[in-house]
């Protein structure tokens, strides 16, 4: 057994965060991995799952690190260098929570960290990739075939990326270049126009122009394509009923679809469920095995795994990388509380906050 005393940040029932120490013993068990953290990274829901229930634990989504010990059953061995996802769950055990020097990992949820990747970008990159790949490949029902993944062909099809310079939506719009769609079109703040481009968008749109919508419309029709995919990878104001979903992120998402688009075409996605627009899926970065419910309702029992086989394409070293392009490293437990606040306010943009361990 592996002493784990450590630091950690804690979630309360009061939606705070402190800093504890750790002085439990976690064991890994049956296929599980005892992960010592290097880096974990830092996401809005580190703090606002509060709002939906999940609370009362060390907290924190992602990580990569060193695996310390391996549990009986896993296909890992001691010193492998990892980054996973933690497992979403409710109740979520404290012992599975990133934000701690040591912490316990599915093994499903494991990645080997590809020689050229280094473990500070590692650190903050698999909840995005895994969202972006749930919203494209489950949510949408596109496939990739270079995963083995059926689907819709995505090749040549028009698609729209709400929120590109979110975490999400980097992950996305690089997501999407290396299936095939195309044109895509992001919104975006200015300033990151050109570095979204660089990631493979084709046409950017200023999120704060009171047209946007119409603007979008107006680029798609120009160019004479029709325009019936869209991910909105922000999902502000989702839950708005009325005239009100309108000015939500969902809302606007399907407005600046093509006016004369085929309804049965349509193919809409959102990070949080919008149950006002009935065409929008939801995804998550986290499906849990078989049939059970993820975030956002019941699942298809092969959307888990449909997301590892193109999660496994595009972290093996041998596939295409998605890359961040602003990586902010803190040190010290009170840098990081300070940095997730930030972070969970929306203050956070084409800006990736990972923590370096130990704490």
């Amino acid at each position: 057994m592996t002493d784990t005393r450590s630091k950690s940040l804690y979630l309360g029932a009061d939606g705070k965060l402190a800093t504890h120490d750790v002085s439990e013993t976690y064991v890994p068990e049956g296929s599980q991995c005892l992960v010592r953290v290097s880096y974990s990274g830092v996401n809005p829901c580190d703090i606002n799952f509060a709002h939906a229930g999940l609370h009362s634990f060390v907290t924190g989504f992602e990580f990569s690190g060193t695996v310390e010990q391996p549990g009986p059953l896993s296909h890992f061995k001691a010193g492998d260098n990892v980054c996973g996802l933690a497992p979403i769950t409710l109740p979520k055990p404290s012992s599975t929570g990133s934000h701690q020097d040591l912490c316990i990992a599915e093994s499903e949820l494991l990645y080997v960290l590809p020689h050229d990747l280094h473990a500070k970008d590692a650190g903050g990159l698999v909840m995005a990739t895994h969202t972006a790949i749930d919203g494209l490949f489950n949510g949408l029902g596109f496939g990739l075939k270079a995963a083995g993944v059926t689907g819709l062909d995505p090749t040549g099809r028009a698609i729209l990326i709400w929120g590109g310079a979110s975490s999400v939506g980097v992950a996305a719009i690089q997501l999407a270049k290396a299936a095939g769609f195309g044109p895509i079109f992001v919104t975006a703040s200015p300033k990151n126009h050109a570095t979204l481009k660089s990631l493979g968008a084709d046409q950017c749109f200023d999120y704060k122009s009171s047209t946007i919508a119409e603007d979008i419309k107006a680029a798609v029709k120009g160019q004479g394509i029709v325009l019936t995919v869209g991910f909105d990878t922000v999902s502000k104001n989702s839950f708005a009923q009325g005239e009100g979903i309108w000015q939500s992120t969902p809302g606007l998402t399907k407005s600046a679809l093509s006016t004369d688009a085929n309804p049965t075409e349509i193919r809409l996605v959102s990070t949080v469920p919008a149950p006002a627009i009935p065409e929008f899926k939801s995804c998550a970065a986290y499906r849990p095995k078989g049939n059970k419910d993820a975030f956002g309702g019941p699942q298809d029992p092969e959307a888990p795994a449909r997301q590892r086989r193109i999660a496994d394409y595009f972290l093996d070293s041998a596939g295409p990388r998605v890359k961040l392009p602003v990586v902010k490293v803190v040190k010290g437990a009170l840098a990081a509380l300070s940095e997730i606040e930030r972070v969970s306010r929306g203050d956070a943009s084409l800006e990736k906050v990972v923590i370096e361990h130990p704490m």
